[in-house]
């Protein structure tokens, strides 16, 4: 039985990898094996056949037309039998008609057996190879069996044949020594791709045991970089940029967290307090319809901001169902709106010639967006003042701008007036309502839909606020 340790360390990335990489090499090393043992076999038959045609082409080219001499040929068959080095060939010159052998050289104890079609081949003038095995012989024979013609018919059939012994020996050799360096290479094999794996994943382990170690005590920490330009180099790198985003990701939940807290805990101290105070005696008529007005306000604020912290909460989660949207027809019906209200407070509204310009977006929120921005105007532009509206089609984009001539935005300030529950006068805040999460719930909206919003302000002379948002859908 395996130990639990043991079970482990099957598992481990290191082991597959050894394990396939063994299992590839063994496979290469049969395939290529087998591959160069038939091709070895191929070519040594070849060969041998090869020589067999050379030896007879010279023994024939001794045969005269007419009138053969047996012994003045039978000496060239011996001249020619007896030149090879490494293969020992037996001649037979065979009478066709007679069927009998006329001469033989390096005889063989028993016969060379042929076959009637090897026979048939040669009356039609075809040269036939044959494997034979004679019966003292415990290796088979190459037989080649060539037709001798005179007076242009074949009348003696000439068989040269050879031990196809040396071929066999090279053949099992060449096995032998394949069986023999395979296991070394083999093992060689696990050897190496097992050390091979441990250096190359002893990065992941690194990885692992620092990752185990981050909580979000320390979300500061960072994996040390690999610098071996490569995935593991990569993922270092990933798992980093992670880390970033987390830490980033906390640190505004522990700040929203706060801002929220902070936010609420005003208009329940102020209901609190009212409540206390109306309950120290009997109050008239009048004056609990005062507490009343104050706690209605206060829950109101409240509200607004609960479905204000709603907004971000939609905007900071999943992409949102969009369809094309027509960002004329939404400023139009804004203006509309927000008429009375600028008629009211005394405030010049104007629009700009706007254009039926189509983006790809959330409809509801686009609205929210621009409705928050315009409110804004409206809220810090004093009477006599004025407002402008426009919308520009930059081709690829659309450019929303509200221009006001409020009371402006210092320079300072201009950079953290996106931030949640930042407010540049925080007692005027209070008493218009806000609680500085307008700006940031159009931030989030204009990110969403891969946009960007920037603000030109001049203290005492007004702010323009400029929205551009893509009309390609694939940009969001």
């Amino acid at each position: 039985m395996f130990s639990k340790k043991e079970i482990k360390v099957f598992k481990t990335v290191g082991f597959k990898i050894t394990l396939w990489y063994s299992f590839s090499v063994l496979v290469i090393l049969i395939v290529s094996g087998l591959y160069f043992y038939y091709r070895l076999q191929h070519v040594l038959n070849k060969e041998i056949r090869d020589i067999l045609l050379d030896e007879s082409e010279d023994i024939l080219q001794h045969f005269p037309e007419i009138n053969l001499n047996l012994d003045s040929l039978k000496t060239e068959i011996e001249k020619e039998t007896f030149s090879g080095k490494f293969f020992k060939i037996t001649a037979l010159l065979y009478d066709i008609e007679k069927k009998s052998i006329i001469t033989s050289v390096n005889s063989l104890h028993s016969p060379l057996k042929i076959s009637e079609k090897t026979i048939n081949n040669a009356i039609n003038g075809i040269e036939t190879f044959e494997t034979v095995k004679p019966k003292d012989s415990e290796y088979n024979y190459l037989l080649l069996a060539r037709p001798v013609f005179q007076n242009n018919a074949p009348k003696y059939l000439l068989l040269m044949a050879t031990s196809l012994k040396p071929i066999y020996k090279t053949l099992e050799n060449f096995g032998d020594n394949i069986l023999l360096i395979m296991p070394g290479i083999v093992i060689f094999t696990i050897i190496g791709g097992w050390f091979i794996a441990k250096k190359s994943l002893a990065p992941v382990g690194y990885i692992t045991n620092a990752t185990k170690t981050i909580t979000a005590l320390n979300l500061h920490t960072r994996l040390k970089p690999t610098y071996t330009e490569d995935e593991l180099e990569e993922l270092t790198n990933t798992i980093n940029l992670m880390l970033d985003r987390l830490e980033d990701s906390f640190k505004k939940i522990i700040q929203f967290t706060s801002d929220v807290s902070h936010e609420l805990r005003t208009p329940l101290a102020s209901l609190k307090a009212g409540a206390e105070v109306i309950l120290t005696k009997p109050r008239t008529a009048e004056e609990y319809r005062e507490l009343l007005e104050n706690n209605l306000l206060e829950y109101e604020k409240v509200i607004n901001m609960v479905n204000d912290l709603l907004v971000l909460l939609k905007t900071d989660a999943t992409k949102q169902d969009f369809k094309i949207v027509n960002l004329g027809k939404i400023l139009h019906e804004l203006y509309n709106s927000f008429k009375l209200l600028t008629e009211t407070k005394k405030i010049g509204c104007s629009v700009d010639k706007i254009e039926d310009i189509a983006i790809y977006g959330d409809q509801k929120l686009l609205y929210r967006l621009f409705s928050n921005l315009l409110d804004n105007a409206i809220k810090y532009t004093p009477p006599d003042g004025n407002i402008c509206i426009s919308l520009k089609d930059l081709g690829n984009e659309a450019l929303v701008s509200i221009k006001d001539t409020g009371i402006g935005i210092s320079e300072n300030d201009q950079d953290k007036i996106f931030d949640r529950f930042f407010r540049v006068d925080a007692s005027r805040s209070r008493d218009t309502g806000g609680v500085g999460l307008g700006l940031s719930i159009c931030k989030n909206i204009v990110d969403l839909h891969k946009g960007k919003i920037e603000v030109t302000s001049i203290l005492g002379k007004g702010s323009i606020f400029s929205v551009t948002l893509p009309k390609n859908h694939h940009n969001c």
